[in-house]
């Protein structure tokens, strides 16, 4: 899941392409789009609250005993973003940071 100053920007998993379990882009996955419920929406904005972070990834997986936030990274999520769900993250944290910069 993606956040830009709190706000979030969307979702994307790591899907196979081939029948075997690992999804790691290095190990034959691809990225994809990803509509998580709103419950999940709000853990993660949730637990990226907590790092007070301009940028932010958070990492959850749906699991049988419900969803677990195993990671919240401000350095994920360019790639993934781009190529899952179609939005230019980079391009919307520069202008962030431009503009805050810009601010007195």
């Amino acid at each position: 899941m993606v956040f830009l100053a709190g706000e979030y920007l969307g979702s994307y998993a790591r899907v196979p392409q081939t029948d075997t379990w690992n999804t790691t882009i290095n190990g034959g996955g691809r990225y994809a789009g990803h509509t998580p419920p709103d419950d999940i929406i709000e853990l993660a904005q949730h637990a990226q609250d907590l790092f007070n972070m301009d940028f932010t990834t958070v990492d959850v997986a749906e699991t049988e005993d419900g969803p677990v936030v195993f990671e919240v990274s401000a350095f994920g999520g360019f790639s993934g973003a781009r190529e899952g769900i179609g939005i230019d993250a980079a391009a919307l944290y520069a202008d962030y940071v431009v503009k805050e910069e810009a601010q007195p």
